[in-house]
């Protein structure tokens, strides 16, 4: 069978794209289009945390989560810097990082910061919301709840131990920033109801949050990092997966303010820091071109900053709508009751291309930088349109596969997900092509999460005379491929031993 049956022999088990486990091109007993030391390979992905573990096994010297082959000629390269643990590898799209983020702001101030959330949202609150800088800030704490590894079974997630945690805390820290992921986790599956329990149980952990901070006298902001839950079907009737361009709550609970004192146009999450920093007596840095959104500033004791990952304004009508299907009291009256407005996350608003929407990494790294940060999608399609061939990294990168090694592309099967596009490996095949380089190989990885649950067959029909003109040698699922659960050996290992070793399901052309 081809890679498109071979697939939908997956889809037949029960699996959609997200968890398809590795497939590899067989040519009898050979396994054609292994990485092999002297090759070289571009990592085709594009945003950050979720590529981590996937590159380490490729590039650190001392990696021991899994046994690995000793590649001491192998160039491996990523398309945009995914941590600052590989600046000494250079990215074909170079990094930016936003110094005087808020964080590091009230570091400075000698503030006492605590950012709270689950496992599956731990870089947001850290890696991103510090500007792309791995390290805490002095006086920073992050306290990280292990996620439940089974979403659907437990659609709350970690919802009510987030908000135990915020409340015993709360009274030894100046700034808190709090991540509930469950909006974007469950947000991305097609069940209705799940989607509902979710939200449920995030406004019940709300209603806690918001009782210790009345009780302590701290200013609650609630807020979010882009749009999802609000939509449960497409247009044409299909459970909606994708993130969205809708525009996002923020609310200012604090019982000195109205519901007049708050901006209500042309606001985006860059105006969040600096609405933080007003609330506690602080002037924003100049690298900061928000605005403050209160008209007037009651000065607080302490703030305490809620992301309601993937928690989008959208309809009314609760048959499309799992928010208004959700039964959210604590959330009604805070919005009823408080200064509220809303927000802009997505889109050029955040530095992203026209029409795109917000995602989390996005989202967080707008929200603590309090400025416009072009991100790595905007600044790599200008190159991409401009002319790739003269991005200078590319040309050696590409000048430097000689003497019959191979070139490896690893990048996603997608038109939708913000970790990359299927035009990463169809741009640079193209630009390889040209330089008369004849082993180029593929390696794609299935969305399911960004993008329908099982479209990977009709992309692979829509791409299919592009990415014939290069050998597509394996594919896998997200979920493996871009793990950042930590589970080297569960996911990170059955995807290296796929591109390494040739280890997979067998499948006999595209």
């Amino acid at each position: 069978m081809n890679l498109r049956e071979a697939i939908l022999s997956q889809y037949d088990k029960g699996l959609n794209d997200y968890w398809i486990p590795p497939l590899v091109a067989c040519d009898g007993e050979s396994r054609p289009g292994r990485i092999q030391d002297g090759d070289t390979v571009i990592f085709c992905c594009r945003r950050g945390e979720r590529e981590v573990q996937l590159m380490e096994s490729f590039v650190e010297k001392r990696f021991t989560a899994f046994p690995v082959r000793d590649f001491s000629r192998l160039r491996f390269v990523p398309l945009v810097e995914y941590h600052e643990k590989f600046s000494k590898i250079e990215p074909i799209v170079p990094p930016v990082r936003p110094e005087r983020t808020l964080g590091e702001v009230l570091s400075g101030e000698g503030k006492k910061q605590l950012a709270v959330t689950e496992s599956e949202k731990e870089s947001h609150v850290t890696f991103f919301f510090n500007g792309r800088h791995s390290r805490l800030y002095p006086g920073q704490v992050a306290e990280i709840i292990p996620s439940w590894k089974d979403f659907k079974n437990h659609p709350e997630m970690k919802s009510a131990e987030i908000a135990k945690a915020v409340v015993k805390a709360m009274d030894r820290y100046d700034f808190i920033i709090i991540n509930f992921p469950a909006g974007d986790v469950i947000g991305h599956l097609l069940e209705m109801d799940l989607k509902v329990k979710a939200a449920e149980e995030i406004d019940k952990a709300l209603g806690a949050i918001y009782s210790q901070a009345t009780s302590l006298g701290r200013t609650l902001i609630i807020t979010a990092d882009h749009g999802l839950m609000e939509r449960g079907f497409t247009d044409e009737g299909t459970p909606s997966v994708s993130h969205t361009t809708a525009p996002v709550p923020f609310i200012v609970v604090n019982p000195r303010l109205g519901k007049g004192d708050i901006i209500r146009d042309g606001c985006s999450l860059v105006d969040v820091a600096p609405t933080v920093l007003s609330l506690m007596g602080m002037r924003k840095p100049e690298e900061m071109t928000g605005r403050s959104l209160l008209k007037r500033v009651p000065v607080s004791s302490g703030v305490v900053l809620v992301i309601l990952d993937g928690w989008g304004e959208g309809s009314d009508d609760p048959s499309i709508n799992p928010l208004k299907a959700a039964s959210t009291p604590n959330l009604d009256f805070l919005k009823r009751e408080f200064p509220f407005t809303r927000l802009k996350a997505s889109e050029e608003y955040v530095g992203l291309p026209h029409g795109r929407s917000g995602n989390s990494e996005t989202g967080h790294l707008t929200i603590g930088a309090g400025r416009l940060i072009e991100q790595d999608e905007l600044r790599l399609m200008r190159v991409i349109e401009r002319r790739f061939e003269d991005n200078p990294v590319l040309e050696r990168v590409l000048n430097g596969v000689k003497g019959g090694a191979s070139l490896h592309l690893i990048g996603m099967l997608s038109e939708a997900s913000s970790h990359g596009n299927i035009n990463e490996i169809l741009s640079i095949s193209k630009v390889a092509e040209s330089k008369n380089i004849e082993r180029i190989f593929s390696h794609l990885i299935l969305d399911g999460r960004s993008a329908p649950p099982r479209s990977a067959v009709d992309l692979l029909e829509k791409y299919r005379e592009e990415l014939g003109k290069t050998e597509v040698v394996t594919a896998v699922g997200r979920g493996y491929a871009l793990d950042r659960s930590k589970d080297y050996t569960g996911k990170t290992k059955p995807v290296y031993d796929a591109l390494v070793e040739g280890k997979g399901e067998c499948y006999y052309g595209l």
